[in-house]
């Protein structure tokens, strides 16, 4: 079973040292986590979307290990520069409004820091990604 990116990024922030957090990315190293790195860290991906968070309504899950984002990372190419040309700015921000509300909330709240290109995890760097993963961005 898949680990939630919430439960992994909390893992990361704990860890005490670059090597702890790096010997982590590489445990949970997987094409949706791969994904999720990239389109926070890669500097040419740009989110067509205003800043901050957008009104919506948090979904009641209990779960402990939420995975819902892993099935909808697909779809992240229609926020981002190039990545779907005619789509509105309006139809944009409906889709991606829906998105935050058919997931968890602590997903939701990942996407959204995805989305403004800040993962508020301690230590989870630009550098220690390109390290860990030097094929992955520039």
């Amino acid at each position: 079973m898949a680990i939630g990116f919430p439960i992994i990024f909390s893992e990361i922030d704990k860890a005490k040292s670059q090597k702890e957090k790096k010997e982590l990315l590489l445990k949970y190293k997987s094409a949706p986590l791969m994904e999720i790195l990239k389109y926070t860290f890669h500097p040419e991906i740009k989110f067509l979307l205003p800043p901050g968070d957008p009104p919506y309504k948090t979904v009641v899950d209990d779960s402990e290990n939420p995975t819902y984002l892993y099935g909808l990372l697909r779809k992240l190419y229609l926020f981002v520069e190039g990545g779907r040309e005619g789509l509105s700015d309006m139809k944009r921000e409906v889709l991606f409004t829906q998105i935050l509300e058919g997931i968890h909330p602590s997903e939701a709240e990942l996407l959204l820091q995805v989305k403004d290109k800040k993962i508020k995890c301690r230590g989870l760097t630009y550098n220690l990604v390109k390290e860990t993963f030097p094929n992955l961005l520039p």
